[in-house]
This record gives structure tokens, sequence and C-alpha cells, in this order.
């Protein structure tokens, strides 16, 4: 079982390079440090206006902590077959969630120092907390952090007493009590509260690890965190990997009563209902414009609303390009005498469409936010229109061309 965690860690993460050599390319790399230096200088200059004894201090550092504490869950990287080939060394598998547990452990304390150092200004500008009690704050982040892992890890077995798997009990109800002691009673109590769960959770790993094995929550938990992980790299490149569904929305007919039924506009008609009707084109499309809003909307500058949309407008129409070869299987486009003339155009009238819309929205929200400063609201503008066209009819074409040729 050590063998086999090591060898599939090794997989996993080779996997993992893969796809994070193609999120990390050139062109995003250079607006994620336009990003990152933007808005760590918004967070400097937001910090000189803030004042200790704010009311709403502690409760928006606990919201962050909380935040932080739902990031990263327990990555057995079980898979299906596993319950047929695995089920005869069952007594065994503890060893391999073992190694599983504290790999996550070790992700997951990462991830709150990350989280740790960049609230840590904001919680000495606000709540005027001294070094000790800072760093108290990281011990009982770490610590919730590990009981909700142990609490993710026990509900892998059949337990008598269901509580100990209770993920919405350690995820939730006891970070905020415990977030909440240390804010407004002594971060140091706090601290000790948090290391008595981790420490009792852990102690009582022995009564759960002697029963038997929930294989179904096992995989199903593992295929949700895969599938997790998988949504966000399909925000930024083709992943064969993710199945999506398709669900008929007739509240969204309306949108297509403008496509005449013509020979030249089968793609088109093809496109638009496709990626309304496809949950991962539909979902990535809605969740990028609702955070690309939500950003501009907290975000003032000169230039860093800008760079953030776009930013955005770019991520969204790059994840649609996979959609040009979703009907290139479908055995009805080639027996049916359809012509590929206008395919190229019909994409592009449906990107333009799509990403003129979010242009729109973004524009508007950068107008909103930014009135007193007109050298923004122009430049957003300006700007967008440049990307949409040099994007839409300069930059995918040239894409799609080399796509075909490596297919």
């Amino acid at each position: 079982m050590k063998n086999l965690f090591k060898k599939r860690l090794g997989a996993h993460l080779t996997e993992l390079m893969k796809y994070l050599r193609l999120v990390f390319n050139d062109y995003f790399v250079l607006a994620l440090v336009f990003m990152i230096g933007g808005l760590g200088y918004y967070y400097s200059n937001a910090l000189k206006g803030l004042t200790t004894g704010l009311w709403w201090a502690p409760l928006l550092i606990i919201g962050v902590l909380l935040i932080s504490v739902q990031t990263g869950r327990l990555a057995t990287l079980i898979e299906a077959p596993d319950y047929v080939f695995l089920l005869p060394k069952e007594a065994a598998l503890i060893n391999y969630l073992r190694r599983a547990f504290w790999y996550s452990t070790i992700l997951a304390s990462l991830i709150q120092v990350l989280f740790w150092i960049v609230l840590m200004p904001f919680v000495q500008r606000t709540v005027a907390a001294t070094t000790a009690q800072l760093f108290a704050l990281l011990a009982t982040v770490i610590f919730l952090k590990i009981a909700w892992l142990n609490a993710d890890f026990a509900r892998k077995y059949h337990l008598s007493q269901k509580w100990l798997g209770n993920r919405w009990l350690f995820r939730l109800v006891v970070p905020v009590i415990i977030l909440a002691v240390c804010l407004y009673g002594n971060y140091f109590l706090g601290a000790g509260l948090a290391a008595i769960v981790m420490l009792g959770g852990l102690a009582v790993q022995h009564t759960w690890q002697k029963r038997s094995v929930d294989w179904q929550i096992l995989i199903a938990d593992e295929n949700s965190r895969m599938h997790s992980i998988y949504q966000f790299f399909n925000l930024f490149t083709d992943v064969p990997s993710l199945s999506g569904a398709v669900r008929r929305r007739r509240y969204l007919d309306w949108l297509f009563h403008g496509i005449k039924l013509l020979p030249a506009n089968t793609y088109l008609y093809l496109y638009a209902h496709g990626i309304v009707r496809d949950n991962e084109m539909s979902g990535l499309y809605a969740r990028l414009t609702v955070i690309g809003t939500l950003l501009l909307v907290f975000v003032k500058g000169t230039f860093l609303p800008i760079v953030l949309s776009l930013l955005f407008i770019y991520l969204i129409g790059f994840q649609m390009i996979p959609f040009y070869f979703h009907y290139d299987d479908n055995a009805f486009v080639h027996i049916y005498p359809v012509t590929t003339d206008f395919q190229m155009k019909n994409f592009q009238r449906v990107l333009l469409l799509m990403m003129g819309t979010v242009a729109v929205i973004f524009a508007i929200t950068v107008t909103i936010v930014n009135l007193t400063t007109p050298t923004t609201i122009i430049g957003v503008v300006l700007c967008e229109l440049v990307e949409l066209w040099g994007f839409i009819f300069m930059y995918v074409p040239k894409r799609i061309k080399k796509s075909e040729f490596v297919r």
C-alpha cells in the first residue's frame, strides 16, 4: 500500500504539471503579475485608511479564515476500479489512507499559511494583534484544518458514531466558534481549543480504522475533488477527463429567435444551442462573468480595472475555443449535406455575442465604480474593443488552424 500511494501520487503530480504548464502560459503569467501587483497596491492603499477598533474587522477576518479552512480536501487518489481490485486488501487500506491524510495535511497547511500572510497586515492594522497573537491565529487555523481533514478521513468508514465524520460540524460550526473566541476573546485560548479538537480527533482514529470502508463515499468524494480541479483547468484548456452534462433550458429559447433556419446558419444554430445547454460551458461562462464583475465592483484605480476586464474577457474567450470542434465527432454533421464554409464565421459570431455581452457588463461596472476617473472609463472601452477584434478575428482562426493540425 505504501508503494501504491507513492506511485499514484507521482502519476497525479505529473498530470497536474501537464495542465499547469498550459494554465501558466506566457500571457497568463504576465496578466497575473499585473493583477497581483495591482491588487497588492490597492490593498496597501486601503490599509492606510483603516484604523483600530472597526466593528466589522473581526467579522471580516473570521469570514476570510473560514474560507481558508474550506480550501483543500482529503486527496485519496482512489479510483472507481479499486472497489473491485483493492477490496481483498481492505484491512491494509488504512496504511494507504494514512499517507493520503498526511499528504493532504501538508498541502492544506501551506494554503493556510498563504491566507495568513495575506491577512496579517489587515489584522495588525484593525485589531492591533501582536506577533505572538498572529502566530497563535495561524496555529488555530492549521489545527482547525487538520481536524476537518480528520473528520473527512473518518467519513470514509462505516462509523458507529456518525458525528465523528460530520463534515459540517468540523467545517463550519467548530471553526466559527473557535475563531470567534480568538477574535473576541483570547487568541491563545482559541489556539488551545483548536489543538484539543485536533488532538481529540487524531486520538480516536483507532475507533474507525478497524471498521469496514465505505467505498461509495470514498470513490464519490475523490471523484468530486478531481472534478473541481478539472473544472479549474478547463478555464484555460480542454480537459478530456471532464465529462459535461447537457440540460434543456427552455427559459433561454428567446435567445435563439434571431437565428434564421438557413444552411449558412447551421453551425450558428448548433453552437448557440450547444453552449447554452452544455453545463460546463455555460457554467464557466456564468462563473467567470460573475467573478469578474464582483472584482471590478471592489477594485478602483486607473489601470487595474482595465487589466482585470481584459484578463477575464480573454479567459472567457480562451475556454470557449475548444467548443469549435464539439460537433466534429457527430455522425449526423457528416451524413447530412452540411457545408463547413460558414463554420468559422458562425463560431466567431457566437464568440462576439458572448464576449461582447461580458465586455458591456464590465464596461458598465467600471463606469459606475470609477465615475471620477474618465481615463479609466475611456481606456476600458477602447481596450475591450481592440481585444475583441484581435482575439476573435485574428487569434481564434490561427489557434483553431493550429489545433486542427494537431488533431
